[in-house]
């Protein structure tokens, strides 16, 4: 019995190293000093790191520490590692271990410090020097060499570079005056390189300094004074949603991106308004308005910055259209009297309307010019389906505004209905396995549209049916959790459409969490069955 319980603990063991030993990608390690002199006893301090360099703070496993010289371990004879050379990690450590003047080298060369996963053979190294006694070692102080004290910059980028020997593969931090701005590694040539970016014109101070694992200062430059004299282009670009062309009575947003040194912008639409902006973040400010007058406007923008104001003008035009369009188009059609009516709402006066209509889509068969908002086809074919379009014209023809969509007549809609969808829900079922989009039906529709929405903006029709449920594709084995989005649009028989319901967001949750589940309840049944025996 209990070999079982072993046997089970150890399957528990092996899950647990499967699913978490893959957090370790290698090791940041520190050797202080990296310059020693033979016989001269060092710190070492090891962290477990994933790929993104987070610690694994869950890291209980074994490594190895070793001298290399070269792509060879040091003779044993000419060193002596911490712990003799093998350390088992545990929780107290809490993914950190430093090991405290345990390393001694008695021979001067340039070695590195490996350490090593004995389960994953990841490793990584830190270089150290070692030195003869009788040897000076340098106090690691960092050296800017660009930009140089008192230098003026007209650049918007400052690129930075200094040298902090005995310190590559470290952790480095410009600060500007006295701020911490950038952070990066200095290199294996003991070389820093990084660019600063958004200095504002003024004079500035500049430093360096390098930091050790535990985050601790060991080295810093002097201090570089500088003055900034860059002139800068504060404005950058101006969007104008929907369009800068719209209708009248449209609510528009104005997003203008700007130099980051900017902190107040006001938007002026000529004989239209004053906007203030606002600040939504950096380089980017917002104003909503409506375009309520009917016109072509030109678009000004004053930006305010700590070093000055600027007004830039005509950076764009608006163009605002007077609304006007066909609308609310209503028919009715008597196959008995071989007869079709049809009246429409406009929003401007014309001289006339032409309505064009056919019996076959595109193929146009008759024209009729009339004065009202109404016309009167006569003379029609009962079993045929009619296509008609209004457009507004002037006396010669021409056309003033734009035409109505087709009005599609068909050969059963007898009268001018609207579809009653109130209260009409959709609903998600599954049956026998199938998974259904289903609703009531709607009193006086003849058809429904059922539309899948990969987007806000993107809308795809995927079925046209007659009765009231769709059989919606479902992945049972997709392997992350995937989302569709699903609505119907009932056509009333007076060839209008309505919306049932709102659109419904349909999930299909991962498969692997099955798996997950399944692998830990058949542990859980295996202990119970264990302990039942013993």
């Amino acid at each position: 019995m209990k070999t079982k319980i072993i046997s089970l603990l150890a399957l528990w063991t092996l899950f647990i190293s499967f699913v978490f030993a893959w957090d370790l990608s290698s090791f940041i390690i520190s050797v202080n000093p990296s310059t020693v002199k033979v016989w001269q006893p060092a710190d070492i301090t090891v962290k477990a790191v994933d790929s993104e360099w987070n610690i694994v703070d869950n890291y209980q496993w074994d490594i190895l520490i070793q001298v290399m010289d070269w792509d060879k371990e040091l003779n044993s004879s000419d060193y002596t590692a911490p712990n003799d050379w093998t350390y088992s990690f545990t929780a107290e450590d809490m993914w950190q271990k430093k090991f405290t003047k345990w390393l001694i080298i008695n021979k001067p060369w340039d070695f590195k410090v490996r350490v090593e996963d004995f389960d994953t053979s990841k490793f990584w190294e830190w270089d150290i020097k070692v030195v003869a006694e009788n040897s000076n070692v340098w106090d690691g102080k960092v050296s800017i060499i660009t930009p140089q004290d008192w230098e003026t910059i007209t650049n918007d980028t400052l690129s930075l570079s200094a040298t902090a020997k005995n310190y590559k593969n470290s952790k480095f931090q410009v600060l500007v005056d006295w701020k911490v701005v950038n952070e990066w590694l200095v290199d294996n040539n003991w070389n820093l390189q990084t660019d600063v970016t958004n200095l504002s014109n003024w004079k500035h101070t500049l430093k360096v300094q390098v930091l050790n694992l535990d985050g601790k200062v060991v080295a810093k430059s002097n201090d570089i004074k500088i003055t900034v004299n860059v002139h800068k282009t504060l404005f950058k670009k101006i969007e104008i949603l929907p369009w800068t062309n719209v209708d009248q009575w449209t609510k528009m947003t104005v997003n203008v991106t700007t130099d980051v040194s900017v902190s107040q912008a006001v938007l002026t639409i000529a004989n239209y308004g004053t906007y203030p902006m606002d600040n939504i973040g950096i380089w980017k400010f917002t104003t909503q308005l409506v375009a309520n007058t009917a016109w072509k406007f030109d678009v000004s923008l004053k930006l305010t910055s700590k070093d000055w104001d600027k007004t830039y003008s005509k950076i764009a035009k608006l163009v605002v259209l007077e609304h006007v369009w066909i609308q609310s188009v209503k028919f009715t059609r008597d196959n008995n009297e071989k007869k079709i009516n049809l009246t429409w709402k406009f929003t401007w006066q014309v001289p006339m309307f032409k309505a064009e209509y056919w019996t076959w889509k595109w193929n146009y068969t008759k024209l009729k010019k009339v004065s009202e908002n109404k016309v009167s086809i006569e003379n029609i074919d009962p079993a045929k389906t009619y296509f008609v379009k209004i457009t507004p014209i002037d006396s010669n023809w021409n056309k003033i505004w734009t035409a109505s969509k087709d009005i599609v007549i068909e050969s059963n809609m007898e009268k001018a209905a609207s579809c009653t969808i109130d209260n009409i829900k959709t609903h998600v079922i599954i049956r026998w396995g199938n998974h259904y989009f289903v609703w009531s039906k709607a009193p006086g529709a003849v058809r429904y549209i059922v539309y899948k929405w990969t987007s806000i903006t993107n809308l795809s029709k995927v079925a046209i049916l007659t009765w009231t449920e769709y059989k919606f594709p479902f992945n049972a084995k997709a392997k992350k959790k995937e989302y569709a989005y699903f609505t119907v649009k009932a056509v009333c028989d007076d060839g209008t459409m309505k919306q049932i319901d709102k659109v419904k967001k349909v999930v299909v949750w991962p498969w692997d969490w099955l798996i997950y589940a399944l692998v830990v309840a058949m542990m859980v049944f295996g202990l119970k069955l264990a302990y039942k025996e013993n």
